[in-house]
């Protein structure tokens, strides 16, 4: 660390520095020349510059409790934060600036003030506000930033207190009517329900409380020394598996990729509503498969639209994939039919997503194939529940 850099590290201010640097000016002239009043006023801002550096040296003792209700939630909806501060230290009080921060990739930074005039030992401050969520992405939430300054303002000193909490801004979600139904579809139009002898293995999980001892895979728990759970998939009920096409050159117009992550996570969130098994599959490489609504809704919240990979090896994934039974294909341009209709082969239902903002609504079938062109996430919803046998 260089002297500049030492200089920067200590608490004086801009102010506290000129006070310093005429106290030694008018201390040493007075002293040269003869002059005990100058070598007095020297002394005076001297310690006007000591004094106002150890009041502001001695750090608050903090404890910062942070809460965040919900921690996931849709566009348009709102989150609230609850803080909790108390004074820990035995005979300071604190009166000092505090300042909490949240912003994200996608959501500039704003600064939210958090008053603590006076806090007395023992005593604590609560206050809360909410963060409006006007876009999908992550929002980090603190630390706390507490600020100090003297009354001359000579000395100011800054740190950060308590945990810093996420926020995940799920897509706005649109409610559909209908679910695309893949192979197992009962004559009342709803998935046939479970048979003891259509579960088939599907992976291995870490135990959880409740889970059943019979289905604990032992060998594996014995070799890793944790408990790990064998996880089954029904395979009468449907699986719907959405391909969302997350490369740049997908989507010429950028915000129509948010209409992307919309549909998909409306269809996803039908597919829990109606029971069926759910699978999520980009061109960017990342697939959920047998996962919580929540995983889902993680990662359309953290998807960019920055795949690298050619249409050719998405393709070719779900080709050699087969994550369902039923394809729900989304882009921003003419979805290739041809291609898709290959891709039967592998999923018996395949529905193909057209969504730009020049578009006008409809569902219609094309090349033997379900299409859906849409403007919005409104227009896709309507589309979609008016798609009739389509779907």
């Amino acid at each position: 660390m260089n002297r500049l850099d030492s200089l920067r590290s200590l608490p004086i201010t801009g102010r506290g520095v000129g006070l310093a640097a005429a106290a030694v000016a008018l201390a040493t002239a007075g002293w040269s020349w003869g002059y005990p009043e100058l070598v007095a006023f020297g002394t005076a801002a001297g310690t006007a510059c000591v004094a106002a550096v150890s009041v502001i040296a001695a750090k608050p003792r903090l404890e910062v409790d942070r809460g965040l209700a919900p921690d996931r939630v849709s566009v348009g909806d709102s989150a609230t934060v609850a803080l909790e501060v108390r004074n820990t230290g035995r005979w300071r009080s604190v009166n000092a600036r505090a300042v909490d921060v949240y912003g994200g990739p996608t959501h500039a930074a704003r600064r939210v003030a958090v008053p603590l005039s006076r806090l007395r030992p023992g005593r604590t401050a609560n206050a809360s506000y909410p963060i409006p969520t006007e876009r999908r992405g992550i929002v980090d939430v603190g630390p706390l930033g507490i600020g100090k300054r003297d009354l001359l303002g000579l000395a100011a000193t800054a740190g950060s207190f308590g945990p810093a909490s996420r926020l995940w801004v799920h897509p706005r979600l649109w409610t559909l009517a209908r679910t695309p139904d893949g192979l197992a579809r009962s004559l009342e139009g709803t998935a046939d329900k479970v048979e003891q002898g259509s579960l088939t293995f599907h992976s291995l999980r870490e135990y959880v409380v409740g889970d059943e001892l019979r289905h604990v895979h032992w060998r594996t728990s014995a070799r890793i020394g944790q408990l790990m759970v064998k996880e089954h998939v029904d395979t009468s009920v449907p699986t719907v598996a959405i391909a969302l096409d997350d490369r740049p050159e997908g989507w010429p117009d950028p915000d129509s990729f948010e209409t992307a992550c919309e549909a998909a996570y409306s269809v996803l969130t039908a597919c829990f509503r109606a029971e069926y098994h759910a699978a999520l599959v980009t061109a960017s490489g990342s697939a959920i498969s047998g996962a919580g609504r929540d995983a889902y809704g993680d990662q359309l919240a953290e998807l960019e639209c920055d795949a690298t990979d050619s249409l050719d090896a998405f393709i070719a994934r779900l080709q050699g994939g087969r994550f369902g039974d039923t394809l729900v294909w989304i882009t921003g341009v003419e979805p290739p039919t041809a291609r898709l209709a290959a891709l039967k082969r592998a999923y018996p239902v395949v529905v193909a997503v057209h969504l730009a903002p020049d578009l006008d609504s409809s569902a219609t079938l094309q090349g033997g194939l379900p299409f859906l062109r849409a403007a919005n996430g409104e227009q896709f919803a309507s589309a979609w529940d008016g798609g009739g046998a389509s779907l």
